[in-house]
């Protein structure tokens, strides 16, 4: 197949990150250092290829680029210091953004400006929305869903969960098409029949969801040596899990409303399983995004020397929402109501929403991409395999 030169390419991921690819001399050294590298996969040569050439198609359409975890080996062994890693991540911040129809994600990735005002206006109209139904700030209780209805978090919320939905499924189709134009052909041609492709599909979801639930392929990045709770697969593990957790709690919590018509805000006990679940996975989110903040500002590896506004961005929404969602859950224990509490409510609600709606649009974006590349990957292993 030909391919048409695209020296504009390079030139917009430079856009998205801090490398110089034109360094480099395609010695393969950063491929033999990759700890995640292998036979069926061997980044980052082959995506550092891709951006020279100008193959767009191929560098959007390649697992590869998923499966990178930036341990910052790659870099750390360049002799020509061209950031193999760093580029990388910029490619991601790229594919993430491409896959978007609407812009907003090449603009906060590359805009500080439009970040800035985006999230100001994204900030006032929610407040102005949820402000509207505002009830009084009772003091004798915590009736925070006195002070902003219930009514009208449900149906913003599920507002911004439809609207992040759509927009993950126009993405992902898009992904899914330019998967299967970079595969090769001879993963694209199956002859063994349906059930055959069936089984290899359920023992691919069943090694993706045990890589998932472990960080196996993470935790093979080399780092230095440490407790395991300090490291970066750890640090990783427990804003992912977390936040599944907190969602599973938002929906069982939700679900509990209907079936025992409960009254929302309503005290139930700390040992209750839900509040347990709320509770637990919200402490694994605190400390993974302390955790991740931390390092980008110390930056003490390579993965964390760069960092784009929107990666902080996201980070910090989830932390203003696991904080203030502690002073909610605190505060609904207390005999009486407190103006901060209040506050609290109000900012927790609009920073939940806006974690909600930017999903598709931010790095967080990779924990749909990932697994799917995960499971191509899987798929053609088991594949390859069975007709050994």
């Amino acid at each position: 197949m030909t391919v048409q030169v695209n020296t504009e390419l390079l030139g917009e991921l430079k856009a998205f990150g801090a490398f110089d690819v034109s360094a480099c001399f395609n010695c393969g050294n950063c491929s033999a250092a990759c700890p995640v590298s292998a036979d069926e996969v061997t980044f980052p040569r082959r995506i550092i290829r891709y951006g020279q050439i100008g193959d767009r198609e191929h560098l959007l359409g390649s697992k590869e680029l998923w499966l990178c975890y930036y341990c910052g080996e790659c870099s750390e062994t360049c002799p020509r210091q061209a950031e193999p890693g760093e580029f990388m991540a910029s490619a991601r911040r790229y594919a993430i953004a491409s896959l978007d129809s609407t812009g907003i994600s090449r603009l906060l990735y590359t805009s500080n400006l439009f970040t800035a005002f985006f999230m100001a206006g994204l900030t006032a109209l929610l407040a102005v929305i949820l402000l509207s139904t505002r009830g009084t700030m009772a003091v004798e209780r915590p009736a925070l869903f006195g002070f902003i209805s219930a009514q009208a978090i449900h149906y913003v919320g599920t507002a911004a969960i439809l609207i992040a939905l759509i927009m993950m499924v126009v993405s992902v189709a898009r992904l899914s098409r330019l998967f299967r134009r970079g595969s090769s052909s001879s993963d694209k041609q199956d002859e063994t029949g349906g059930a055959n492709v069936a089984r290899r599909l359920t023992v691919a979801i069943g090694k993706v969801v045990a890589d998932l639930a472990t960080e196996k392929h993470h935790r093979s990045c080399t780092e230095e040596a440490q407790p395991w709770y300090r490291s970066r697969w750890f640090m990783h593990w427990t804003i992912m899990w977390g936040f599944i957790g907190l969602a599973a709690a938002t929906t069982f919590d939700y679900l509990l409303l209907l079936v025992a018509d409960k009254v929302p805000g309503q005290p139930v006990p700390l040992w209750h399983p839900i509040r347990l679940l709320g509770t637990v996975t919200g402490m694994l989110v605190l400390f993974g995004t302390l955790r991740a903040l931390a390092a980008r500002i110390r930056k003490p590896e390579k993965y964390s020397s760069h960092s784009l506004l929107s990666d902080w961005l996201f980070l910090a929404l989830l932390l203003v929402a696991t904080i203030t969602g502690f002073a909610v859950e605190f505060a609904v224990y207390l005999p009486r109501g407190h103006a901060w509490s209040y506050v609290a409510f109000l900012v927790h609600v609009i920073v939940a929403i806006e974690v909600v709606l930017l999903f598709p649009f931010t790095k967080f974006a990779h924990a749909v991409y990932r697994p799917m590349a995960l499971l191509m990957r899987e798929m053609t292993r088991h594949k390859s395999l069975a007709n050994s």
